[in-house]
């Protein structure tokens, strides 16, 4: 027994850091994202409202009315998660019904203080024998809407960083790539309880690794980046009209082919590739056109998104320079900034994906050519 209680102290670990956390987005320590912060803040002050009601139970802390106050609050967790993704990935456009997603967290509030809570709080410190198909929908419920979220989440973040390559010629810090750590975080916790259903062992060593999970959820949550929003043409989502289906009935293949010449003209003479901080929006009003019109000749004419049409055209001009006298006393940060790169990291992936050679080994190559 006394094996079981010092692993169960992990769940006040778990619960305490859960409340520190939940601290730390609400008063916005990274000052970055604004609301976005305020809803992940509530998912983790609920989710330490979980692990302290465990951490109760097991310590027997507590009566059923305290435990059951704790549990309350359970079904409104995934939604503060689910509405926190959204802000963070798409800002301008989050959810406007927010507050129907706590619908079944209000119906469950309603049933217990008609059904279950007048019992605890009398003093019977039980809660009251539930019809089969009530006892199921109460018992898992919950773990039905943490696999619907999760997905729904994952999905978003997908999107959101599929989106950045349409519209951005960069994609570091404004990727929300640690929100892939604190989904895979969430994730660990749903297959643990999984697996906890089904093994003795997986459940004795669960506050051990729910722990871990806090940790990671930490990690992710601390490094977070600002928000980057995802650019819409105002005219479409006004009209509620599908851009693609707009265009393919506006632009005929003659007038895509004119388009693509235009781009490309404006794009390489003026060398508009080498601006670090180049966007669709911004390259469509150097040329003269709208942010549809070039996503559509880009993605049917040219049969590339933004982010591998410009990098593809710093590349060359990166193959230039390294093979140039006058930027010998370049290193490579220089050369790619030169380039139009917004960082190293993008430069070295972009050079070795077009020419399966390193920079240095392009440099190497061409010089035995020569």
């Amino acid at each position: 027994m006394a094996d079981v209680n010092i692993l169960a102290a992990f769940y006040a670990f778990s619960g305490g850091a859960s409340w520190l956390l939940g601290s730390l987005s609400f008063l916005g320590v990274n000052r970055v994202n604004g609301r976005a912060d305020q809803w992940l803040g509530a998912f983790y002050c609920l989710l330490a409202c979980t692990f302290t009601r465990i951490f109760f139970e097991e310590f027997s802390i507590g009566g059923g009315f305290l435990l059951h106050l704790l549990e309350l609050p359970t079904w409104a967790m995934l939604p503060c998660l689910y509405l926190a993704i959204t802000h963070f990935v798409t800002p301008s456009t989050a959810d406007k019904h927010w507050h129907l997603h706590f619908v079944p967290f209000l119906l469950f509030l309603l049933f217990s203080l008609v059904y279950l809570m007048p019992n605890l709080f009398n003093g019977q410190n039980h809660l009251p024998v539930l019809p089969p198909w009530m006892r199921f929908i109460v018992q898992y419920f919950f773990f039905g809407q943490m696999v619907y979220y999760w997905i729904v989440c994952f999905w978003l973040l997908r999107r959101h960083q599929k989106n950045l390559k349409m519209v951005a010629s960069f994609t570091e810090k404004i990727d929300l790539e640690w929100l892939k750590y604190l989904l895979i975080s969430v994730l660990l916790f749903i297959l643990i309880r999984i697996l906890g259903i089904s093994s003795v062992h997986v459940t004795y060593i669960s506050p051990i690794l729910y722990f871990l999970g806090i940790i990671l959820l930490a990690y992710s949550t601390l490094t977070q980046k600002s928000i980057y929003a995802v650019e819409i043409d105002p005219s479409a989502k006004k009209e509620g009209v599908s851009p693609k289906k707009a265009l393919n009935e506006r632009l005929t293949a003659e007038q895509v082919e004119e388009l693509k010449s235009i781009v490309m003209r404006k794009t390489v003479d003026e060398k508009l590739y080498l601006d670090p901080s180049l966007t669709l929006s911004g390259l469509s009003g150097k040329i003269g056109i709208s942010t549809h019109e070039l996503s559509y000749v880009l993605n049917n004419g040219l049969g590339k998104n933004f982010y591998q049409f410009i990098n593809e055209l710093r590349t060359e001009e990166a193959k230039s320079l390294l093979l140039s006298k006058d930027t010998k006393h370049l290193d490579m940060l220089g050369v790619a900034i030169r380039a139009g790169f917004n960082s190293k990291t993008t430069f070295y992936t972009t050079f070795k994906k077009a020419t399966n050679l390193t920079p240095k080994e392009y440099i190497k190559v061409n010089s035995v050519a020569g």
